[in-house]
């Protein structure tokens, strides 16, 4: 047996075993526009612009790698190869149940056969937060196979019941505008896993933007809260060649570095991936992360933080770095930015990492 086929068997054993979200909810590159059979799209006046713009990033075909980076079932799972789903997401028109929902229907790459999971994600502002937040809640099919390909078949969408849904209560995910990107996840412990015998609650980090779409789930004991899987998801096509940074940007309001405090995060990948973000003073920045595509340097053996404002004339500040660093690390007026890896080298943690 192929290493590539036993790890895609011994993945496909996590994923039932995780029950609700599996390691993703599909997330992944955008591969090309929204299939044309979907549906399209449907905005009002009345549609907040943050669900608009977001019903546009998530929609279409992706296709995703999971990397395993914790698993107290199988040590050995981190050297695994990499998994590779194939997901569809589109909009689907089902006004009983909200004005929003997208459909998800996501396939393992190598295996054939049913969808592994198919569920609807209806959309919403949740005005009761402060700040407001786009309330994601997922509904499962009673009957999966009867909705199979949902998306492209407008009769079966007249022809879906409430009865035939049920809403998978406590994994809500709650998202909020970062600069140009989307990002938040699960709250608390009420996530479970698996549902019919809860031991372990799920928490699901998400990061969507202008060909930005990766996840990190994490699973925890009950009993002790004991981290006891993780796993964290890229864009398959880059997946060899770039990799994905998570960026923790600070903020003075005395323009005094002893003064500065958490604003954002934002994700980013090191081969010219970019987030635009606002400083609470007003001024619009941008932060990009270059490594081996980066055409000034002859070595090629970098990475190179830089931060631009956006400003007519603003400035610019470079970092760079050698091409495996923990961490990279660049300022300007009243702020500043950390960059480290999702995915950190296999004997560290995430915790060494931000150390």
């Amino acid at each position: 047996m192929s290493g590539r086929l036993r790890a895609s068997r011994w993945m496909a054993q996590v994923l039932r075993g995780l029950g609700v979200f599996g390691l993703s909810v599909g997330l992944g590159m955008y591969l090309g526009a929204p299939l044309a059979a979907g549906a399209p799209v449907k905005v009002t006046p009345a549609t907040p612009p943050e669900i608009v713009d977001l019903m546009r990033l998530w929609s279409g075909v992706h296709d995703s790698a999971v990397q395993v980076i914790l698993d107290d079932h199988s040590p050995q799972a981190a050297a695994a190869d990499l998994s590779r789903l194939r997901t569809v997401i589109e909009p689907v028109d089902l006004p009983w149940l909200g004005s929003t929902v997208l459909y998800l229907e996501e396939t393992p790459h190598d295996v054939s056969g049913v969808p592994r999971r198919q569920v609807l994600l209806r959309l919403s502002i949740d005005s009761q937060l402060r700040p407001q937040r786009i309330r994601v809640r997922q509904y499962t099919f009673s009957a999966p196979a009867q909705w199979r390909g949902l998306f492209a078949d407008p009769q079966a969408q007249l022809a879906l019941r409430r009865t035939d849904i049920e809403a998978i209560l406590g994994c809500d995910l709650l998202l909020t505008r970062e600069g140009d990107q989307f990002q938040g996840g699960t709250l608390g412990r009420g996530c479970v896993s698996p549902p019919a015998d809860p031991q372990r609650y799920v928490d699901y980090r998400l990061q969507v933007g202008q060909g930005v779409y990766w996840f990190r789930t994490r699973q925890f004991r009950f009993a002790d809260d004991a981290l006891v899987q993780e796993s964290a998801g890229y864009d398959w096509p880059e997946m060899h060649l770039a990799r994905l940074y998570s960026c923790r940007i600070r903020w003075s309001a005395s323009g005094q570095p002893a003064d500065l405090l958490p604003l954002l995060n934002v994700d980013v990948a090191d081969h010219g991936g970019h987030a635009d973000f606002s400083l609470p003073d007003g001024r619009a920045l941008r932060l990009i992360l270059h490594s081996d595509d980066w055409p000034f340097d002859a070595s090629n053996n970098a990475l190179i933080l830089i931060l631009q404002d956006l400003a007519p004339n603003g400035a610019t500040v470079r970092s760079w770095t050698g091409s495996d660093p923990l961490q990279i690390a660049a300022a300007m007026k009243s702020m500043d930015a950390r960059c480290g890896p999702i995915a950190p080298p296999a004997k560290l943690s995430i915790a060494a990492v931000w150390h």
